[in-house]
């Protein structure tokens, strides 16, 4: 569906100059170049580039319009361009009735009245599920599972049993909340199964990403705190606590019993071994790999992670030497 310009500004009370009754197509990035599709500009620097491309339209600051071109103003474009995409989100096709015929639901089980439950789900015995939530195709709720309002499971989760989600949550295709953690004991030459009694505590406004698993724990529970998001194929270990507005990118994996502090970031392939504490605030760099605590806010990087100013002058020292060789 196209919107005018005018439509797109009274929506979120935005200022704009141009024809208000141009028509937005749809959105795209800087580099796709499409026309009659509005972009954002988010820098000065790249003015030029925007006002030489097909796009008719950009979302900018203020004090740096693009020439030729409609303009959308906000103080911070790229989020401006974030709401405005939620416009031109294509919804999936609703189902005829809240609970697909083939759902599977436990009779002890409490679902909300707004609550969606798509095709071959699986509900186990004293699960709630709140208002609104969405439980779509091929999810598998275990027993005495507890889910708030808002939520979005995409096909394929499992939330084993006595696992807490709070509102708003997002699990993205394939993600396992709840299994085991990989814990044994070696008797007479045996590998002896640890079992894990705790469980998983989500709580609001968190997503997790597309096959990721986060462990349940031994005696208590994992924990990943509220408004924290974590990206596709990342490993949670049980125990571990996340604090709030972190964000781990893809294949990061975190060792048992380990603690991040709040607004805590985890690029890419980074890895935490187990019992160690993270301060709020720290960045850890990609393929990075932490192996003690870590007490204050600042950038680590490299294996053993370092303060990233010390790894990146030691990387140099090296190469150096390398070159001179």
């Amino acid at each position: 569906m196209a919107y005018s310009l005018a439509q797109i500004a009274h929506e979120f009370s935005l200022d704009y100059d141009g024809d208000g009754e141009l028509q937005i197509a749809g959105l795209c990035g800087l580099s796709d170049n499409l026309a009659g599709h509005l972009s954002f500009v988010a820098s000065p620097q790249v003015v030029d580039t925007a006002a030489a491309s097909n796009m008719c339209a950009f979302v900018t600051l203020r004090d740096c319009p693009v020439e030729g071109k409609a303009n959308l103003f906000h103080d911070d474009p790229n989020y401006a361009i974030a709401m405005i995409a939620k416009l031109y989100a294509k919804p999936n096709a609703p189902q005829t009735t809240n609970i697909h015929p083939s759902a599977v639901i436990d009779t002890t089980a409490s679902l909300a009245g707004s609550a969606v439950i798509g095709a071959h789900v699986v509900i186990g015995a004293h699960t709630t599920i709140g208002e609104r939530s969405q439980i779509s195709a091929g999810c598998v709720i275990s027993d005495r599972v507890e889910i708030g309002n808002d939520c979005l499971f995409h096909a394929n989760c499992v939330v084993r049993e006595d696992s807490e989600i709070g509102d708003r949550v997002i699990l993205q295709p394939g993600v396992v909340v709840g299994g085991d953690g990989f814990g044994y004991i070696k008797h007479a030459q045996t590998h002896v199964k640890i079992p894990h009694v705790g469980n998983v505590v989500v709580e609001a406004d968190v997503e997790i990403g597309a096959n990721s698993s986060i462990d349940r724990g031994r005696f208590t529970s994992t924990r990943i705190k509220q408004g924290s998001k974590i990206d596709n194929a990342v490993m949670v270990a049980h125990n571990v606590e996340i604090g709030e507005r972190c964000l781990l990118v893809a294949q990061c994996g975190i060792s048992g019993s380990s603690r991040l502090g709040n607004d805590v970031v985890l690029a890419g392939q980074t890895g935490l071994v187990g019992h160690i504490d993270i301060a709020d605030g720290v960045t850890v760099l990609g393929q990075s790999m932490v192996t003690k605590n870590i007490g204050e806010a600042g950038v680590w990087g490299g294996s053993p992670a370092r303060p990233a100013k010390l790894w990146k002058r030691a990387l140099a020292k090296l190469y150096a030497g390398i070159e001179r060789n």
